[in-house]
């Protein structure tokens, strides 16, 4: 019999498959449940690192460290420089880290160790006092045996004399236990030791302070000693070099009659000399063309006020132009009242022509000045371009000389500056080698023994630290644990991705089959008839309740009842077994319990291990349903075997067919529940050929084994029957982790439970 609502399901899949995967949250309550169900792990982490702490401060010995302050500052420097003393350029940055490596170097390190004897010194060179130091020292040491046995290092350096290798020795230990650091005061350097002993911890602070100081001023006198023998070796040769080249330009000057001065050779300062004078005379011949040519224009011209430059300096010129204007003035006013022909205009216009012959006459003169400026201009002109032309081709005959010449000069010149410069600095030099020594570094804070260890911060801060770290640690274990195994342990997170109410079921132990209780075997299977009052049993009757609540609420006649699962050995055959003696037990109802699982036939093994036919001869002939059951004494429930010798290829379509169908339909007619075992929905096709004869489903869930992802891909497989699902059984519950989960309730709800 199919359902309408089963109908409306299969046309529809989509809906599901399309709809996103629920994801598990991880809030603060979540957080707070897995630390609470998992305390174990903090408190290992807790113990942990107190153990560690205990450890480091057992072994670790006492430690004590003093601090040397040096100060790297050229101020003196500066003061000298600036007085002329001495040359001495300021620090740069690089430079000021370079001096950190120098303090760590062993020509630092090494002088210390051999003044102050610490090549024979217990605590650098050899195990050191205290149990707990000796085993961190030998614990130390195993890697370099290890390493010597498998032959990864040889065995020369124990062959070298054996005061070498001490020194060795102590010199690596003290680099391990040196310290350089920088302030924030850029130029200040703090040097750091720790010894066990407070007072040679400050001695050897202060005794490396004072071998970087020493070393400082000793690199710069050697340096300067170098320098000086240099320049005094190189001197003598430099000499020699700059008066041979001098020689070889005298010479050669002299054979070839060369005369040179500050600004080059005669004959191209004679040559550039006339190029300047030729440049100027053509600029003056211009000038003087223009002029006449602009002085003959004006004189061809019938106006008066037209006229040049000079005329207008010219005094005779003025005075003509002057008594000509006034002139044609008189004439400009009687005209137009007398006449033109009036004797007064007449005599006027006479003495207007007589003005105007004369200042030509005088313009006249200027032209003819000229006119001879400009010959002068162009003679000077002709004679420059000859005396040009005459010096160009002599300088064309002198240009391999000269330039021979210059290439003499300047090598010369450039020896000479060499020797000059070398000459000056070795004076510099000789002067510094005797004279003033400058130092650059002091030291203004000298270590001090210190009054208390610096362990015993270090060891606070590591108790602190490990105890803190050793929860952190155990917490996100626990937290890791849970969330990254992605399991299943709570009803909250099952109802959040299967968004179908959950119930809880603890787990219920095998040794229960193992007892004679009143006459009969006390078998898990038969749990609720023995413990009506436990947590296991009322979980069961809240699932009973359910399936009474999903017939009143749909109106349908819920009788059918598949108990399904992911995966195999989830419970699901404790379930049904207890599930069907409850029907039986609380209201006296006819049930039937039926083995679907025709691949591992778990219940028919439990229930009914001696039965030879069961369900595939019901399928033939469904009449014989009442003689091929098998009754359960004691709860009195109905089973339905599955009889196979071997395993069958088309269990799929026997539970999908048609017999299945009437099957179940005389069934429906003889009992009130029929609850059925399906095989796992991710291991065979089962749940999706006999779902169709199914009125609701319970779905089974492992806790602690059953993963998120695996639901959800199991209830995607089966689609069909999500609408269908009564609810879902968390099964296998912890008790002691049932308690931790369901802590925050109380210890008052577990009052009616009296016992599971």
């Amino acid at each position: 019999m199919m359902r309408a609502s089963n109908t409306e399901l299969l046309l529809h899949p989509e809906e599901y498959s399309s709809a996103p995967a629920p994801a598990l949250g991880l809030g603060v309550k979540d957080i707070i449940r897995t630390l609470r169900r998992a305390w174990h792990f903090p408190a290992i982490g807790f113990l942990i690192g107190l153990i560690l702490a205990v450890s480091y401060v057992m072994f670790v010995p006492k430690l004590y460290k003093s601090t040397t302050r040096i100060l790297v500052d050229r101020s003196m420097n500066r003061y000298l420089q600036t007085n002329k003393i001495a040359d001495e350029p300021t620090f740069d940055q690089s430079e000021l880290e370079s001096q950190v490596h120098i303090l760590l170097s062993e020509s630092i390190v090494v002088p210390v160790v051999r003044s102050l004897d610490l090549a024979h010194d217990p605590e650098f060179v050899g195990p050191p006092k205290g149990l707990p130091a000796r085993i961190l020292w030998s614990i130390s040491r195993l890697p370099s045996i290890i390493k010597l046995a498998v032959g990864l290092t040889s065995d020369v350096g124990l062959k070298i004399d054996s005061e070498f290798l001490l020194e060795r020795t102590a010199v690596e230990a003290l680099m391990k236990r040196l310290s350089v650091t920088r302030e924030d005061v850029a130029t200040v350097i703090n040097v750091t030791v720790e010894a066990g002993d407070p007072n040679k911890a400050a001695n050897i602070a202060n005794a490396l302070a004072d071998a970087y100081l020493a070393s400082n001023v000793e690199e710069k006198h050697n340096s300067t000693n170098i320098a000086r023998q240099w320049l005094q070796d190189r001197l003598p040769k430099m000499r020699t070099a700059a008066a041979e080249a001098d020689w070889e330009l005298q010479s050669y000057k002299a054979a070839n009659n060369l005369v040179n001065t500050d600004k080059g050779s005669p004959n191209a300062e004679q040559l550039s000399s006339m190029l300047t004078q030729l440049a100027n005379a053509r600029m003056a011949m211009t000038d003087a063309k223009a002029r006449l040519e602009r002085i003959r224009e004006t004189i061809g011209e019938d106006d008066p006020s037209a006229t040049v430059p000079d005329a207008l300096t010219n005094t005779v010129i003025v005075k003509l132009r002057s008594e000509y204007m006034t002139v044609a003035a008189k004439v400009a006013e009687l005209e137009p009242r007398e006449g033109s022909g009036h004797i007064a205009v007449v005599k006027l216009r006479q003495r207007m022509d007589d003005l105007r012959a004369l200042i030509r006459a005088e313009e006249g003169r200027i032209a003819g000045t000229y006119a001879s400026e400009y010959e002068i201009a162009k003679a000077r002109e002709t004679e420059l371009v000859s005396t040009v032309q005459q010096l160009t081709t002599e300088a064309k005959t002198n240009g391999q000389a000269q330039v021979k010449m210059r290439e003499l000069e300047s090598s010369a010149e450039t020896l000479r500056a060499l020797y000059n410069g070398a000459l000056q600095k070795f004076k510099e030099i000789d002067g510094q080698a005797g004279g003033i020594p400058v130092q650059d570094a002091r030291i203004i804070t000298r270590a001090e023994p210190p009054l208390q260890t610096s362990s015993s911060k270090k060891a606070a801060v590591a108790l602190g630290g490990s105890l803190v770290l050793g929860l952190l640690l155990g917490a996100g274990a626990a937290i890791a644990r849970e969330w990254l195994a992605d399991v299943l342990r709570t009803p909250s997170s099952v109802e959040q991705v299967t968004d179908v109410p959950c119930v809880i079921l603890p787990n219920v132990s095998q040794e229960r089959g193992r007892k004679l209780i009143g006459g009969h075997l006390n078998l898990i299977e038969d749990f609720v008839l023995d413990s009506p009052h436990s947590r296991f049993t009322e979980t069961l009757r809240s699932i009973k309740a359910m399936i009474h609540s999903a017939a009143l609420k749909y109106g349908d006649d819920v009788k059918v009842i598949g108990i399904v699962s992911s995966v195999s050995k989830e419970g699901k055959t404790t379930i049904a077994a207890n599930l069907a003696a409850l029907m039986v037990a609380s209201s006296g109802a006819r049930t039937l319990l039926i083995d679907g699982d025709l691949h591992k036939r778990f219940l028919t093994a439990k229930l009914a291990p001696d039965a030879r036919e069961g369900l595939l001869e019901a399928l033939a002939a469904p009449d014989r349903l009442d003689e091929l059951v098998t009754k359960r004494e004691r709860s009195g429930v109905d089973v339905l075997p599955c009889v196979l010798s071997e395993r069958i290829t088309n269990a799929a379509e026997l539970l999908g067919s048609r017999e299945m169908g009437e099957l179940l339909a005389v069934a429906r007619k003889q009992y009130d529940y029929i609850i059925i075992e399906i095989a796992p929905v991710m291991s065979v096709v089962d749940i999706k050929m006999i779902e169709r004869f199914v009125d609701r489903f319970i779905f089974v869930i492992e806790w602690g084994r059953s993963t998120r992802n695996l639901v959800i891909e199991a209830l995607s497989e089966v689609q069909v029957i999500r609408d269908r699902l009564i609810g879902v059984v968390l099964n296998k519950v912890d008790p002691v982790e049932l308690r931790r989960i369901e802590a925050y309730k109380g210890n008052r709800v577990g009052d009616y439970y009296l016992e599971g």
